[in-house]
């Protein structure tokens, strides 16, 4: 298993719906960590999720 971060930043609408799409395209993948910032009407959300490794 991997660890990898995706940050996404934009308006909430948006970010929900970037994160949606990330998670569909990676069934196997599982959220560890969450974190969410806000600057003005903005914010930015960073997982951290756990991957499988690609065969080799």
């Amino acid at each position: 298993m991997a660890l990898r971060s995706y940050v996404v930043r934009g308006l909430p609408k948006e970010v929900q719906e970037e994160i949606d799409k990330f998670l569909e395209s990676r069934p196997a993948a599982r959220v560890v960590h969450m974190g969410q910032s806000e600057s003005g009407d903005h914010i930015s959300v960073t997982l951290i999720v756990e991957e499988p490794d690609a065969p080799a």
